[in-house]
C-alpha cells in the first residue's frame, strides 16, 4: 500500500481553478484535481520543489467565494503537485467540507448531543415526510431515530430543524449516508457558506 491509501482524509475529485505562490514570489494557475481536508493535487505550469512552501488562492464553485491556504509541497507527480496544507481552521474547513468526502466529514466534524424533533423530507408531496429525532448534530450531518419508519442510503432528503427561538427554522439539503431500522446518519450536501455560518451558529447555541 501506498502512502496516497494511508491518507487521513481520502480525497474526493473536483476541478477548481487555483492561482499558486511560490516562496520565491513565482506565481503559477492550475487547477484543484482532488481534495481532503489535509491537503488537495493540483495541475499548475509551475516546477516547485518538495518541501517548498506555497500559497493557494482557490476558486470555490458555485459562486461560494474563495480560500487562500498556506500549503506545503510533498509530492511532485509529472505536471501535479501534491500538496498538504499547514493549518486549515474550522471556518476553510468548513467551507471545503462540502466538496470532499462525506464519511471522513462527519468524523472531523464536532458533533453536538442533543434531541430535537426533525422533519425529513424525501420528496415533493406531503406525505413524502419522515419525522424523526436528531441524537448529535455537526456542521456536516448528524444521527437521527425515526420511529420504525426506514430511509434508504443514497436518498436525497431535506432536513428541518426547529429552533425560531433561536433564529428560525433551518432548511438543509442531506445526503442519506447511512441507514437502518431505526434510524439513519445524513450528511449535509452543497450547503452555501451563509448556511454553513448559520448552522454553525445554530449549533453554538447547544454546546
Amino acid at each position: 500500500m501506498d502512502s496516497r491509501d494511508r491518507r487521513r482524509f481520502p480525497r474526493m475529485r473536483t476541478a477548481w481553478p487555483v492561482l499558486v505562490e511560490a516562496a520565491d514570489g513565482r506565481v503559477g494557475v492550475g487547477q484543484v484535481i482532488d481534495v481532503s481536508l489535509s491537503g488537495m493535487r493540483i495541475s499548475t505550469n509551475l516546477t516547485i520543489q518538495v518541501d517548498t512552501a506555497v500559497t493557494l488562492r482557490v476558486t470555490l464553485p458555485k459562486h461560494t467565494g474563495r480560500l487562500e491556504i498556506l500549503a506545503k509541497v510533498a509530492r511532485q507527480e509529472g505536471g501535479a503537485l501534491g500538496l498538504v496544507f499547514f493549518t486549515l481552521n474550522q471556518g476553510e474547513a468548513e467551507r471545503v467540507a462540502p466538496y470532499v468526502a462525506p464519511g471522513d466529514i462527519r468524523h472531523w466534524a464536532k458533533r453536538v448531543s442533543v434531541s430535537l424533533p426533525v422533519r425529513i423530507e424525501t420528496g415533493t408531496e406531503d406525505q413524502d415526510v419522515v419525522h424523526a429525532r436528531t441524537v448529535d448534530l455537526s456542521t456536516s450531518g448528524g444521527r437521527i431515530t425515526t420511529d420504525g419508519a426506514v430511509l434508504a442510503a443514497g436518498d436525497v432528503v431535506v432536513v428541518e430543524l426547529p429552533g425560531p427561538e433561536i433564529g428560525g427554522t433551518l432548511r438543509l439539503p442531506a445526503v442519506v449516508w447511512e441507514a437502518y431500522t431505526s434510524g439513519a446518519v445524513v450528511v449535509f450536501a452543497n450547503l452555501a457558506r451563509a448556511e454553513h455560518l448559520k448552522l454553525r451558529n445554530y449549533l453554538s447555541h447547544f454546546e
